[in-house]
């Protein structure tokens, strides 16, 4: 099942954008010429990115062709599979991280399922 809905990519790029101005920070700021306090810059998490996609390409890939999909997936919300797949395994995305940005593409926001009260043992038996 891919994502179809703007409002999962939208969930999915929010949660993406909290880990990388948080834990995931120090992953792309190493790459940064000039830091804008607050702002997530687009070049060098690019060139994170492009390191992971050369791993794939035999011919590489140039940071510059990863920047309008960063720019898509960071600021216009506009995410697909392929493209997380790109920053889980770029930024090292593990564990209950990558399970929650999957869950939020895919399946949108998770919701526990109403509990439904427990029939007592002997309920259905003794209509019998």
């Amino acid at each position: 099942m891919v994502s179809d809905g703007p409002g999962r990519q939208s969930l999915c790029a929010s949660h993406l954008r909290v880990l990388l101005t948080g834990p995931y920070r120090h992953v792309w700021l190493r790459m940064v010429a000039r830091e804008r306090v607050g702002e997530i810059n687009f070049s060098a998490v690019s060139k994170v990115l492009a390191r992971t996609a050369e791993r794939d390409t035999p011919d590489g890939v140039h940071p510059r062709a990863l920047r309008d999909r960063v720019r898509r997936a960071l600021r216009h919300d506009v995410v697909s599979a392929q493209t997380l797949d790109l920053f889980i395994r770029g930024f090292g995305i593990h564990g209950p991280e990558a399970v929650r940005l999957w869950a939020l593409l895919l399946s949108g926001p998770v919701v526990p399922e109403p509990r439904t009260p427990a029939r007592s043992p002997g309920t259905s038996a003794a209509r019998r």
